[in-house]
């Protein structure tokens, strides 16, 4: 049954903050906050240059491993400041549901949220908020420590 609610409760918030996507700051380029050489220096993993989904969405950068056949994926995607306040409020639903969230310590606020193995790091600085995550088979706490290296390089950049 807790399954059950997180998978519904993932939904919810799925659907309710896509839509608030396309408030991000439209003169920000995703790829061009962080390089690929301090993505590969924090990671550990040598990465390709960042590219976006699609050509005409920049809010979004992927930075891909380019050694062995391991999935190895760091994103950031930005988003406003009132994206992150609803993403906060979804992340203590989910919470309630298993997930585990807790403070990380850059920015104006920010916070981890901890799915299983899977972790993403949201941040909040003025108006400008954003989410970056590190899709690899390591332990949470090393994901975590990547995530908020490149934040630190993200926030300054806000």
């Amino acid at each position: 049954m807790k399954t059950t609610a997180l998978v519904g409760i993932c939904a919810v918030f799925a659907v309710s903050v896509i839509p608030l996507s396309s408030q991000a700051k439209a003169d920000t380029d995703a790829c061009a906050l962080l390089t690929a050489a301090q993505v590969g220096a924090a990671a550990g993993f040598p990465v390709s240059q960042g590219k976006h989904v699609t050509p005409t969405f920049v809010k979004t950068c992927t930075w891909s491993g380019t050694g062995g056949g391991v999935v190895q994926t760091v994103t950031l995607n930005l988003q406003t400041g009132a994206f992150f306040d609803g993403a906060k409020k979804q992340a203590s639903m989910m919470a309630a549901a298993g997930a585990t969230v807790k403070p990380a310590g850059v920015g104006d606020d920010s916070y981890y949220l901890v799915e299983g193995t899977q972790v993403a790091l949201w941040v909040k600085k003025g108006g400008n908020a954003f989410k970056v995550a590190i899709y690899e088979k390591i332990p949470v706490d090393k994901k975590e420590g990547i995530e908020l290296a490149l934040a630190k390089g993200v926030v300054p950049k806000l």
